[in-house]
C-alpha cells in the first residue's frame, strides 16, 4: 500500500504499461481525485525524447522502492502497536485532516491484521484520548509516536 498525491504517478502501472500487462494494483482514492492517463503508445517513445519524462519515471520507481523498504521494515521489526500509530500518521499527513475516512476493517486490511486486533489498539488510544472513534471514520486528537500503544 502507498498513496499518491498531487505529480505523481504509479510505477508498478507504468512498469506494466511499458510490458503491455495488466497491472495487478488496486486502487482507492481517499478523496476527491483528478488523474491523468498516459496512452500506452507514449511511454516508450517518451522516455528517449523527453529527458524530464525520464526522469520522472526514474523517481517514481526510486521513491516507491524506498516506501516499500520502510514497509518491508514496519512489517518484518514492528509490533501492531507501532504499525497503527505509523498508519495514523501517515493517513493525516497525506490526506491533510485529523478525521480520517476509514474503518477500522479497512485498517485491518491495510495493515494485514484481523479486525479485533485493531479494534483493540484503537480502544486503546480513545481510552487515552488520543483518537476518537466513529462508524465511519476516526478522529486523532492526539498521536504520540515516541510511545507505543
Amino acid at each position: 500500500m502507498y498513496y499518491l498525491g498531487p505529480g505523481q504517478a504509479c510505477a508498478l502501472s507504468m512498469i506494466c504499461a511499458t510490458k503491455q500487462e495488466t497491472s495487478q494494483i488496486m486502487a482507492r482514492a481517499m478523496t476527491d481525485t483528478e488523474i491523468i492517463s498516459v496512452p500506452l503508445e507514449y511511454m516508450d517513445k517518451w522516455m528517449t525524447e523527453y529527458k524530464g519524462w525520464y526522469h520522472f519515471v526514474l523517481e517514481s520507481y526510486r521513491s516507491r522502492f524506498e516506501e516499500m523498504l520502510v514497509t518491508v521494515d514496519h512489517i518484518a521489526f514492528r509490533h501492531m502497536d507501532e504499525r497503527l500509530l505509523f498508519y495514523l500518521q501517515k493517513q493525516q499527513d497525506t490526506l491533510k485532516t485529523r478525521r480520517l475516512p476509514v474503518t477500522i476493517t479497512e485498517i485491518a486490511t491495510d495493515l494485514n491484521s484481523s479486525r479485533e486486533v485493531v479494534s483493540r489498539l484503537l480502544k486503546k488510544l480513545a481510552d487515552r484520548g488520543q483518537v476518537r472513534m466513529d462508524k465511519n471514520f476516526i478522529e486523532i486528537l492526539h498521536l504520540d509516536l515516541k510511545g507505543v500503544i
